[in-house]
């Protein structure tokens, strides 16, 4: 029986580190997301400075690409919220998985002061 809860115990632990590092993952995608959406902000800003440098050019390029800006930064924002709404669910399975790891360490701590308290008596 102790090594049963020993091993749920090493058990779990390993799927809740699984879960951190899931999470850890999201959290990077989501940052490589957010660092696209500012990339593409700053990207915005310098040919809106090159159209007021050039206007007559601007004028028959830069509708097309403002068009195509929105597009790409309505599309990151869809994504960015996409990956919190993950990122949100992720949190709660590791919330889950921790207390499944907590409930299985306090049954083994509870089953190893038994047996101290038993040999102590002894």
């Amino acid at each position: 029986m102790a090594r049963d809860f020993k091993a749920l115990v090493r058990i779990n632990d390993w799927v809740l580190d699984q879960k951190r590092r899931s999470l850890g993952e999201l959290v990077g995608q989501l940052d490589n997301l957010e660092g696209l959406l500012a990339a593409l902000e700053a990207e915005i800003v310098r040919e809106q400075a090159m159209a007021s440098q050039s206007p007559i050019e601007a004028g028959l390029t830069y509708g097309n690409y403002a068009a195509e800006a929105v597009r790409r930064r309505e599309a990151l924002q869809r994504r960015i919220a996409d990956k919190e709404t993950e990122i949100l669910d992720a949190r709660e399975t590791l919330r889950e998985a921790f207390l499944e790891f907590k409930k299985y360490e306090i049954a083994e701590d509870r089953r190893q002061a038994r047996v101290d308290a038993e040999l102590l008596r002894e």
